[in-house]
């Protein structure tokens, strides 16, 4: 039975994908540029993003580069929570289960945007890149998160939208649950070991934590 859930931030809990997406391609166009390949852009998720950052700093210079991801933090946190996700957390909360996160993404803005959402007090640990020396698909950032809320691996559960975040869960011994998001919905998950894919997460509590009562 597991006894705790790991959640992926960017994606999985809101669709930061599209938001930052959109910001990236307004700011090149607004220099004269085209638009970054959805392909490209999707080839990035999950992980550290270096192509894009690449890709940016190659096209609008530092300055420009910063003002994208500053307005694209800045105003994350008026996104909706993702379908399903804030039933998951009220569940787990009213039945004592632990939930934390693991993100490629800086602990600093997670941490930001996590009370921004209004959702601080379901999450009792948050992992990011400045806590571990490889980001996703390496398995860190779930093993740093799992030996916080003191459990082993096989009694955790991840929630994941990307392969490279499905990829790092399950090498560090989680099994996962993929709900993709419009961004990453075309990326192929077949050669990975899942435990379900695209599933209401409102009923998660329901079908894999049966008999732990609030």
């Amino acid at each position: 039975m597991y006894r705790a859930v790991i959640f992926d931030f960017d994606g999985t809990i809101i669709d930061t994908e599209q938001h930052l997406y959109e910001t990236v391609n307004r700011y090149l166009n607004e220099a004269g540029h085209d638009n970054m390949s959805a392909d490209f852009y999707r080839s990035n998720i999950g992980g550290r993003a270096l192509g894009i950052h690449q890709h940016l700093l190659t096209h609008l210079g530092e300055t420009l580069t910063d003002q994208v991801y500053q307005e694209h933090y800045g105003t994350a946190g008026q996104l909706p929570l993702r379908p399903g996700v804030l039933e998951l957390m009220q569940q787990l909360h009213q039945r004592h289960i632990p939930m934390g996160i693991a993100s490629s993404s800086t602990r600093q803005h997670i941490e930001s945007l996590v009370q921004k959402l209004g959702i601080e007090k379901y999450i009792s640990v948050i992992k990011g890149r400045e806590d571990v020396e490889t980001v996703k698909p390496a398995p860190d950032l779930y093993l740093a998160a799992v030996q916080a809320l003191n459990y082993s691996p096989a009694h955790c559960l991840a929630i994941e939208d990307s392969v490279n975040g499905a990829t790092g869960a399950i090498r560090a011994g989680l099994d996962v649950i993929v709900n993709p998001n419009p961004f990453t919905a075309q990326s192929d998950f077949s050669e990975l070991d899942l435990l379900a894919k695209d599933v209401d997460l409102s009923q998660v509590v329901a079908q894999y934590f049966d008999g732990v009562q609030p």
